[in-house]
């Protein structure tokens, strides 16, 4: 999400559609125009269709073939040998002068039209992206502002930059970041001070130590994600923010200041502050203090859009031939509400470009913008730096400081180029990955082609293999839920660091645009470049005990960090599937059991008591796997839409949650069977069946507290 200043349009000429097959439509800053996708960016050109509109050529005469007539022979002569020194007059060898490497094109508006038309079509086809808005600024002006495909693709309605409203997603975080600061040099806010001196409810003190504006800038208050009411289903379930931040306080999973853990709850919290010390909406205070000295006409963070910005709202696809979906409506509004438009989003970059200013504007004073950007927390040596709300990418090639976003139908990004004063930012509405592809292919080639900085590689460290060693292992995201149910994720989604037969590392988790998995060569005490590539990975070790690894293809706002040995899915995984495959086992062959016995006329040798046990086990396994199938569907649906997280499935969780009380008693009962049928002269492989049961149903009771599914609080 940002602001642009842009030369008044033009009236442009009137286009009709596209032919089916021809490539997407390409809306200029002004107007629009039909344009074909570039064979540079995939290394294939395409025929252009034929166009039905066009005139018939006429019809070409037949043609009389005729026999070509013999050519005249050559004359022999004699060949003489190629000479084996140089002669006298410098014929004798070829000098082929060495080309270099290729000039830096300018930064130039027509090259960067050029550069950006070549790829963006053809990556909206490739990717089943409806459309996108690309902003590209230098020097204080707008270079491009322009919109490629359709903001509503049932209209035929084109994507524009100037009026098309996009949904940037966390980027709205730097306003909220830009806020705070106008605060702070008005003396209103002190980045150090207990955050709890400016709320009217208490952040729960679990450390010993208090969280700080710089903190929650920073994103190292130690807060586990928080999830629940992030998104809500429909406008009247819209909370207001100060309701918000105090019904879904997360807990304090790490002492703050320590351990980088992205928080949305944080952020949101901020822009509380922001509220509440200036006393007045949090809306109200950006469109006074941000917008209005921009010239942001075309930007809200309101929910649902007002009347006359509505119309210009992009549609919300999320896959390709899909219809799209409603306006997202995010809770935490700070931390992600924006709707702008390309042109708006080019002033804002312009305004932190030039220190705070914006033509005869300023939203922000020189020296506070420079404390803004420079000011960092870099929390592994070697690797990328968090500055006071901004992403700062400085462990190679030109410094950037930027901010992603990302909402169900929306993935973007901002990058700016202090140093050279250039500033891009993307959307693109579609399928998550396609324009996740899209923002990292457009940005890093900019970047290459204008700022190329490849270094040479230099060599191995002698202690590649010895720190290889020491960091393979399973390792789980510092971003993470880890008090509530949503901690099963954690099982799923760790990240194996495994060392290769030639002293590289590779890291499961990190992987090429292509798909594969990353190679990195040590060439620093626990510092790794990829191999093949530009990429840093580094490790934090301690006292000779590795306390987290990173890379700077991920923020400085997380990390990886060892997954302590005795919830490591390398073995709870297997025990959670053992379990559920002997609870299934056990309940399918019951009744093929009972059936064998009724036709052979054998009966079942057990006294009353002992009945009893054995049809409790079976009622006691069946509310077991009926409490992992609950569990399943619960995490499912949030996997597909985390607005269903809105509490609307707490009855369900309730549900669940008392049928894992119930598999304590179905432990129980388990255990006695395995007592009565340990006692009595019975088979062995009714002893063997018993004691599998048994051993399930044990498991089932771990597995139901290790993984956070009784916490009686229902904030995730």
């Amino acid at each position: 999400m940002s602001p642009a200043a842009v030369p008044a349009p033009h009236p442009a000429p009137a286009s009709r559609p596209a032919a089916p097959g021809a490539a997407p439509y390409i809306a200029p800053l002004a107007g629009g125009v039909v344009k074909r996708a570039s064979p540079i960016t995939d290394g294939a050109g395409e025929t252009a269709p034929k166009d039905p509109l066009a005139a018939p050529a006429p019809e070409a005469a037949p043609i009389e073939l005729r026999p070509l007539p013999a050519p005249p022979p050559i004359a022999s002569a004699p060949i003489a040998p190629l000479p084996t020194e140089p002669s006298d007059s410098g014929l004798g060898e070829i000098l082929v002068a060495p080309t270099g490497p290729a000039p830096i094109p300018p930064v130039s508006s027509p090259d960067a039209e050029a550069y950006i038309d070549g790829l963006v079509p053809t990556a909206l086809a490739r990717g089943g992206l409806t459309g996108a808005v690309v902003v590209l600024v230098k020097d204080g002006q707008v270079l491009l502002a322009k919109g490629y495909g359709y903001a509503d693709r049932e209209q035929g309605k084109p994507m524009n930059a100037a009026r098309t409203l996009v949904r940037p997603g966390s980027i709205s975080k730097l306003f909220t970041w830009t806020a705070v600061m106008q605060l702070v040099e008005r003396g209103k806010l002190d980045l150090d001070a207990d955050i709890n001196t400016y709320l009217d409810f208490r952040i729960r003190d679990e450390y010993g130590q208090a969280i700080t504006l710089r903190h929650l800038m920073t994103h190292s208050a130690g807060f586990e994600e928080s999830s629940k009411h992030l998104f809500a289903a429909q406008p009247s379930q819209l909370m207001a923010l100060g309701d918000y931040v105090k019904a879904v306080q997360p807990q304090r999973i790490f002492p703050p200041g320590q351990v980088p853990a992205y928080s949305n709850y944080g952020v949101a919290l901020a822009g509380y502050i922001v509220q509440r010390v200036a006393r007045e909406p949090f809306d109200d205070y950006v469109e006074e203090h941000i917008f209005a000295p921009l010239g942001m006409r075309h930007s809200s963070f309101r929910q649902p859009l007002p009347k006359g910005l509505a119309a210009d709202m992009a549609k919300s696809y999320v896959a390709p031939g899909a219809p799209p979906i409603p306006f997202e409506l995010v809770n935490a509004a700070p931390a992600g509400s924006l709707s702008t438009t390309g042109e708006d989003m080019a002033r804002f970059m312009i305004a932190h470009l030039d220190q705070g200013r914006y033509r005869n504007d300023t939203i922000l004073q020189t020296y506070t913008a420079q404390a803004m950007q420079n000011t960092l927390v870099r929390p592994i040596p070697g690797l990328d730096a968090m500055s006071l709300g901004f992403f700062r990418h400085d462990s190679y090639g030109p410094i950037t400081l930027g901010h992603g976003g990302a909402t169900e139908a929306f993935q973007s990004d901002l990058v700016l180029l202090p140093e050279h004063k250039l500033g891009v930012f993307v959307s693109a509405s579609g399928p998550a990955r396609a324009g996740r592809a899209l923002h990292r292919d457009l940005i890093d080639g900019l970047l290459r082609r204008y700022y190329p900085a490849r270094e040479p590689p230099p060599p191995t460290q002698v202690t590649a293999y010895l720190h290889g060693r020491q960091i393979e292992g399973r390792y789980e995201s510092s971003r993470q839920s880890s008090g509530n149910f949503l901690a099963i994720g954690r099982l799923f989604a760790t990240s194996v660091i495994e060392l290769n037969g030639d002293e590289t590392v590779s890291v499961s988790s990190l992987r090429k645009p292509d798909g594969r998995v990353k190679r990195w060569r040590e060439i620093g005490p626990y510092l790794w470049r990829e191999v093949d590539g530009d990429s840093r990975l580094a490790a934090k070790v301690i006292d000779n005990e590795v306390i987290a690894v990173s890379s700077d293809d991920v923020p400085a706002a997380m990390w990886l960090q060892p997954v302590p040995a005795w919830r490591s899915p390398g073995w709870i995984v297997p025990l959670l599937y053992l379990a559920a495959m002997v609870h299934v086992l056990a309940l399918a062959l019951w009744p093929v059991a009972a059936l064998i016995r009724h036709r052979t006329q054998r009966p079942l040798l057990l006294d009353s008591r002992e009945r009893d046990l054995r049809l409790l086990t079976f009622i006691g396994l069946s509310g077991n796997v009926l409490l992992a199938l609950l569990w399943v569907w619960i995490l499912s649906r949030a996997e597909v839409s985390v607005r269903s997280l809105d509490g609307s499935l707490d009855p369900l969780i309730r549900i669940a949650q008392l049928l894992g009380l119930l598999s304590i008693a179905t432990a129980v009962i388990a255990a006695l069977n395995l007592r009565a049928a340990w006692s009595m002269p019975v088979r062995r492989l009714r002893r063997a069946c018993a004691v599998a049961i048994a051993v399930a149903c044990i498991a089932v009771v771990w597995l139901v507290f290790a993984l956070k599914t009784m916490q009686w609080s229902l904030v995730y």
